[in-house]
This record gives structure tokens, sequence and C-alpha cells, in this order.
């Protein structure tokens, strides 16, 4: 990938995109989770913050529109209180809301998401089929708009809004036409220039189950099935930690690579990739090149929680650290100058000047920075098991080690192994992208120095115990709490007979 050749055609380019289809209130209710309800066995959420943001075919609407395109919008929703919510936050957005078609007395789709303290409780969906006068609606004023964008985006997740669209007329008038739909082979009339299936998805076209192992091998063996199936000019399958594979006629055109990422943050990262794809093909990008844009987008959104946007900068970075070379592109690796003048190491520990730039350099680069901390005297395999289960939360790990005199402290006692030894020790394990060692007894100062974007304690912790929890709700950050194995219980060696 040649990441300054994109960002040139990209640089400065505003285009005009519709997005038309299915669009969704994404809403999440988080807070406090200390106590069971008494009607059954399921904790109580004491509700701290709602957020709502536009999904489905909103979310992809919003995410072009922070990349910096010309956005119009034609969907469905209610004359309520979610539809006026979707409407405002899409306004907020920079989306031209052309729709969604505000039809009184109906409600508006809601995919609602219960979160204490920070772990998804359950989610609820409150969705309906658009009605034959709104997609009537949909589809007048899409045809009406078609012909004057650089691309049209249409986003079928099975709720009615593109249920009366005129397929030839549409196919006449659009420039690029892209489709994103849970059923792409109910579009092959349409001949569309590239459809955005998932794995599941181009699985159940050629009837199968789900691929595991090399999915990009699959893909390349089933091409000329799902171009087949699809009518599309080329298929672009999303594997999502294992990123996308371009089918053409010819067979496997071009492949892209995903960065790893909690699997809990995958909500709306498909609608990010087909956003990112849109925007370079609107842009005038070759598809090849808009593939590897949309993946880029993508890996800056699964880096944190709940939906969110890439914008044009993180994007920019993502797309620079995307084409470096392995070696630099080490979760929490420092740029080159940055190592000479900030990071400095004792016995493989990292200095706070370190970690801060560390810190920066991921978010720059749109990765979650992840905090832990403890005493780590007497590593064993749970700690390792640990903080390995830590990594998998965001691109960037830190780890505090309490100093010798804040465990003294805490217990009452010095530690068996010195803070140096603890701390060199931690940073040597390959999960850790840095060790630090501070005094505090509680790690609050950590916290407010950092502000993490998700702060890890073991799972013998319970949320409410915690000292920290108030700091990481200061910050903006989220709490988890994690599984922990305990350390093998020593076994007495058994003498053989005879020996």
């Amino acid at each position: 990938m040649d990441a300054e050749r994109i960002l040139a055609a990209l640089q400065g380019n505003r285009p005009s995109i519709l997005v038309v289809g299915d669009v969704v209130l994404d809403r999440r209710w988080e807070g406090s989770a200390e106590r069971l309800c008494r009607e059954g066995p399921v904790p109580v959420v004491d509700v701290e913050r709602i957020e709502d943001a536009p999904g489905g075919a909103g979310n992809t609407a919003v995410n072009l529109a922070a990349l910096g395109a010309r956005v119009r919008l034609v969907a469905v929703a209610g004359d309520d209180e979610a539809g006026h919510a979707l409407a405002e936050r899409l306004a907020q957005s920079g989306v031209d809301a052309h729709g969604p078609v505000r039809s009184r007395g109906r409600s508006t789709s809601v995919k609602s998401r219960m979160v204490g303290q920070g772990q998804l409780l359950l989610r609820v969906d409150a969705c309906r089929i658009a009605d034959a006068d709104e997609a009537d609606a949909v589809a007048a004023a899409a045809l009406e708009l078609a012909g004057r964008v650089d691309a049209v985006v249409l986003c079928d997740y099975g709720l009615g809004a593109l249920a009366r669209i005129d397929r030839g007329a549409l196919r006449a008038a659009a420039r690029a036409l892209i489709v994103d739909a849970h059923t792409p082979a109910a579009w092959r009339d349409l001949h569309a220039d590239v459809v955005t299936p998932n794995a599941a998805e181009a699985a159940s076209i050629v009837g199968d189950a789900p691929p595991h192992g090399d999915r990009h091998s699959w893909a390349g063996r089933n091409a000329d099935e799902l171009l087949n199936a699809t009518g599309a000019e080329h298929t672009l399958v999303t594997l999502d930690r294992d990123g996308t594979v371009l089918l053409g006629r010819a067979g496997v055109l071009h492949e892209t690579h995903a960065r790893p990422a909690p699997e809990q943050n995958a909500v709306g990262a498909g609608d990010t990739f087909v956003a990112g794809v849109a925007f370079a093909l609107a842009a005038g990008l070759a598809l090849d090149d808009a593939a590897d844009v949309g993946q880029a987008a993508a890996d800056v959104v699964v880096q944190v929680p709940g939906t969110t946007t890439c914008t044009a900068d993180r994007l920019q970075a993502a797309l620079r650290s995307a084409q470096l070379p392995p070696s630099d592109r080490v979760p929490g690796s420092l740029p080159a100058d940055a190592g000479r003048t900030a990071q400095s190491k004792r016995g493989g520990v990292a200095t706070w000047e370190a970690v801060r730039a560390a810190s920066e350099a991921a978010r720059s680069q749109g990765r979650a920075v992840v905090l832990t901390n403890g005493v780590f005297d007497g590593l064993h395999r749970g700690h390792a098991a640990f903080l390995e289960e830590a990594a998998g939360l965001g691109g960037l790990l830190v780890v505090g080690v309490n100093s010798d005199d804040s465990v003294r402290q805490l217990r009452g006692d010095p530690p068996a192994v010195g803070e140096e030894d603890r701390a060199a020790v931690v940073a040597a394990l390959a999960a850790v992208d840095h060790a630090v060692v501070f005094d505090s007894e509680t790690a609050v100062p950590l916290i407010r120095e950092l502000r993490p974007d998700v702060y890890v304690k073991g799972g013998d912790y319970l949320p409410g115990m915690l000292a920290e929890a108030e700091a990481v709700r200061e910050v903006g950050g989220r709490l988890e709490t994690l599984g922990y194995v305990e350390r093998p219980a020593l076994r007495p060696r058994v003498r053989r007979a005879g020996g």
C-alpha cells in the first residue's frame, strides 16, 4: 500500500455521497452494577449516562461526514423521542438528513445496550419494518438525489426502507454504487460496482457454514460463485479480525489485514469500513486502494468501545502506521526519534516520559490505551494470563508496578522482591508494552496522568471496592474486571518404588 499516494488523493477532497437504507438509533445505557435484582439473579444497573449514536445506515453516514464527505441520508424513522434524538445526532455530525422520513405515529428502530462497570450485560432490539408509504418516499428521494452525487451507498439490514427502490433507474443514475446488505444475493439484478458481505453472509451465498482457518483462501476458492450470486462487478468480503478479500473475475485482486482488537468493540465497524470504501471510491481511487482506506478506518474504531467514528486525522495516522514495517508497528512502540529523546530504561523499566510519549503516539494512531497495576511479587502464570487478556482490550498495555514504599504502606511489610526486579520481569512479558514504577497506594494518580481508555483489574476485585473506579469515570474511560488464574499449588514429589 502506498499510503502517501492515497493520502494525496484524499487530501482536501470532499466528495458528495448519498446513503440510503435502514437506520437505527444505537442507545447505550451505562452505570454501576454492584447489586443483584430481587426479582431474579440479574445485576441492577444504576444508570449514570445515556449515549445515543446513529446506527446502521446512520453510522455509515456519520463516518462519511467525519472523513470529510458531503453526505445526504435518506432513511425511515418515527416522529417519537428516539426519532428526535436520531435527527439531532445526525445534524450534530454534519449529515444532511434529507430523510429520515419522519412518520407521525410510528416508532424509530432502536438497539439498546445495557452496560454495567464497562461490561455489556444485555442488548434489547426494538426494530420495525418500514411501511409501504415510507418505502415509497425513500425510493422517490433516493432517485431524485442519485444523479447529483459522486457515489451512492445502499444499506439493507432487512428493515424495509429499500423495498420500493427502482433498481434499473438507480443503477443508471449512480456513478459509483456500493451495496452493504445482510442478503447480498437479493441485489443481484442491481449490478452494483461492489458489494461488501461479511464472512457469514458470504458463506450463506455459497451454502457453506461460516468459514474458519484460512478464510482468505476460502474466499478465493469461492470467488466465481460469490460474484455470480451478487451480480456485482466486485465482491469485497469482510473477515473482521482477518481483514478483507477483494474478488473480481480474475479471482483474488487484493487483501487487507486487520489490526487486533477486542471482539466487543466491533459494534459498527462494518459500517465504518463501508464508509471508508465509499469515500475513497467517490474521491476517485481504485477499489484496491479503497479497500485499504476502509480497513484503516475500521482499525481505528475497533480500538474503542461503543459506536464511534473515524475522523480524517485518525485515518491519516492509521494509513501511515499500516505501511510501516512490522517491527515499527509493535503496539506501544515509539517513533524513532521519540525513543532517543524520551525513553530511558532502567533494567527494562520505562520512565514516565516514555509512557506518556507512547500513550500519545498510540492515540494519534487511533489505538486504545489500557492500564493496569499491581505488586507482582512472585510473578506466576495467573499474572501472565491476566496480562495477556488485558493486552487484548486495546492497542497499548501499560502496567503500573507498586514501589517498595507503597507496598509497605499497603501491607505493612516490604515485598519479597525489589521494585526494579518486579517491574523488569513484568516489562519482559510479551503482552506488556511498558511497565512503570509508581509510589501511591492506589492507581488514581496513574489514571489521572495517562487518562486510559480502559482500566483493568483482576476478577478477584469487585468494581465497587476499587478506589480507582471514580477516577476512571472522571477521565472518560471504562473499568474492566477480568478472570484471575490462581498460583498453581505446589505438589509433593512422589518417590517411585525402588527409587
